[in-house]
């Protein structure tokens, strides 16, 4: 029986996406296809607190040897962490830990604005990259002795970021017990999440993968932060990575909790019910069928087809969906880690763009980066999807 890692109460299963493979696990040669980590993908989900979790039995630091996602190859992205840059110098922060920082996205325009800032983060071959650049970047995880070891090296910071990192943790209430333990007086902690309001409303299950066991409500991540004595002081939606939304949280007794907040989780509670997320479950299904009938038409008709972008959403997708190199050939990826292998499960080929891609059509996975994927692709008669729902882009 697995229980919320929140409030405790026993979770359910509600559905499943089936076997699936590590998403971010790219195999390089096939003698490594029989290797690879398969588990079925039950999804689990707390009633009370409008969580949701996929429990899965390997070893979290597994998932973060030669780790394969770099954001700075998306500029939609590196462009938000410049916004964020902003925000954070005009809050008058003066030195920040990022944690999960990857590539330095965040550290590298902190450091153009002549912020304090260093990086945390568990991937060895990613975190080089940064190092490499300038950025700092302590390896490994964000717990009691690195936080020790950070705040006697450089002392306390005043806000620690963790962008695109809450739902992989392993334990987030260590999280904030070592946030409280080294974050200076008044500071802040600034959490960005995939909201799982944003996944149930878009109907992107696929943005579920072993790699994130954890899936926030609002409500949810202010009850957690209330055990770690922090209060949720502000939130806001934000367009990364599809839907998340933007936390802000204080110490109990030194911050305070805005009207919008409370106003956010009221608003969520009306759709982040159990009935509704089966409902918009059953038409994810519906829409994975969907897409199946479009490819096979598209073939039928001679039309040539590829895939543009292998973020983790694409092994959700294959591998539930059933779609291997029969109906996809191969998938174009920015990423230098990921080209020359293979996607997770079924084993598409993954490559670089070379302006001469013999397609008529991309299927768009990395979606949310369509226009500067038409930019780098120019051309005039390439037709663009969107996988899920199957549209045009």
């Amino acid at each position: 029986m697995f229980s919320c890692v929140i409030c405790k109460t026993p979770l359910k299963s509600v559905f499943s996406l089936g076997l699936q493979p590590l998403a971010n696990k790219y195999p390089k040669l096939t003698a490594d296809f029989d290797r690879e980590i398969v588990r079925e993908m039950a999804v689990y989900y707390c009633d009370r607190c409008s969580y949701v979790n996929l429990p899965c039995d390997v070893d979290r630091s597994v998932f973060f040897e030669d780790y394969y996602y770099l954001s700075s190859v998306n500029q939609e992205l590196v462009n938000h962490f410049e916004d964020l840059a902003d925000h954070i110098k005009r809050g008058g922060y003066r030195f920040v830990i990022d944690v999960g920082s990857n590539d330095g996205v965040l550290l590298k325009p902190l450091q153009s604005r002549e912020v304090k800032c260093i990086g945390v983060d568990p991937s060895e071959n990613v975190s080089k990259i940064a190092n490499r650049a300038g950025l700092e970047t302590v390896v490994g995880f964000f717990d009691a002795s690195t936080a020790s070891a950070i705040e006697a090296l450089h002392g306390k910071p005043d806000v620690i970021c963790a962008c695109s990192v809450f739902t992989h943790l392993d334990d987030p209430r260590e999280f904030f017990a070592t946030a409280n333990s080294l974050l200076a007086k008044n500071g802040e902690i600034i959490v960005e999440v995939e909201y799982l309001g944003s996944i149930i409303e878009s109907l992107e299950f696929e943005r579920f993968y072993f790699d994130r066991p954890h899936y926030y409500s609002i409500n949810s991540l202010s009850l957690l932060a209330e055990q770690s004595d922090f209060v949720l002081i502000d939130v806001s939606r934000i367009k990364a990575h599809g839907g998340s939304i933007r936390a802000t949280f204080g110490r109990k007794g030194e911050k305070y909790a805005s009207r919008a907040t409370a106003e956010a989780i009221i608003s969520e509670r009306e759709f982040l019910k159990r009935d509704f997320i089966l409902k918009r479950f059953d038409d994810f299904k519906s829409a994975c069928a969907d897409f199946l009938k479009n490819l096979d038409r598209l073939r039928k008709q001679g039309i040539r087809i590829a895939a543009y972008g292998c973020p983790a959403r694409f092994s959700t997708i294959t591998n539930f969906a059933g779609i291997g190199t029969n109906r996809l050939p191969y998938v174009v990826d920015d990423s230098p880690l990921k080209q020359h292998r293979f996607s997770p499960g079924k084993h598409i080929p993954i490559l670089p763009f070379s302006g001469s891609e013999a397609t008529d059509v991309f299927i768009v996975f990395s979606y949310e980066y369509i226009q500067s994927i038409k930019n780098k692709v120019d051309s005039k008669v390439i037709k663009y999807f969107k996988p899920i729902p199957f549209q045009s882009i």
